[in-house]
């Protein structure tokens, strides 16, 4: 009996040294595969945050009307006063009244009588056409009819338009000033009293602006 105890005793520690080993390599394996398990977690969630991703939509930014800085616009050119350069002479049909300018500055300023409603003066821009000292009109047209006249003279007469329109001095007349063309208005020349126009006629020159409005 006592030869046999000691071979048991050395198979037992064997067991048990065998089972050690099986639990340490049962660890060691499972430590391994879960070592495993977490390197393929982690390659596939870096594969996955490498992948290329489509490029976000960018919609255009389209600016408010409001957003929008307004174009400026010019300011416009303004329109040359012709009473401001040169010799003017101005006739204001509703006035009955002259004014003649020089460089904007007032020269003379008269009474007048221009056209009758049913022959008018023209109205628009002229210029002095010719100047003459003393004057003869002769009625165009014939004796009988409404609008004739006898042959006058005149001191002074300067033509400003087609047709025998002139400005001139009128002897003969006595109605002067606003009205004036209505009740005893002219042929359609633009008659102006008589020291009125001798002024007129030693400033004036032929090419002088003639406004008549």
């Amino acid at each position: 009996m006592a030869a046999i105890e000691p071979t048991r005793n050395h198979s037992f520690h064997l067991g048990r040294a065998l089972a050690i080993v099986g639990i340490a390599l049962a660890l060691a394996l499972g430590a391994f595969g879960a070592g495993a398990a977490a390197s393929l977690g982690a390659i596939t969630v870096f594969s996955r945050s490498t992948t290329p991703q489509p490029a976000p939509t960018v919609e255009p930014v389209v600016p408010s009307p409001s957003a929008v800085a307004p174009i400026p616009t010019p300011a416009p050119t303004p329109t040359p006063n012709p009473r401001q350069t040169g010799k003017v002479i101005v006739v204001a049909i509703a006035e009955q009244r002259l004014t003649a300018y020089e460089d904007g500055a007032v020269i003379l300023t008269s009474i007048v009588a221009t056209g009758q409603p049913a022959l008018p003066t023209p109205t628009g821009t002229f210029h002095v056409m010719s100047k003459s000292a003393p004057y003869k009109f002769v009625s165009p047209w014939p004796k009988g009819d409404q609008y004739w006249y006898p042959t006058e003279w005149v001191s002074y007469a300067m033509l400003f338009a087609d047709d025998g329109y002139f400005l001139h001095d009128a002897p003969w007349r006595t109605v002067w000033g606003p009205g004036a063309n209505l009740t005893r208005g002219s042929h359609g020349c633009i008659n102006v009293p008589k020291a009125a126009m001798a002024t007129l006629y030693g400033w004036a020159t032929v090419g002088t602006t003639v406004i008549v409005e």
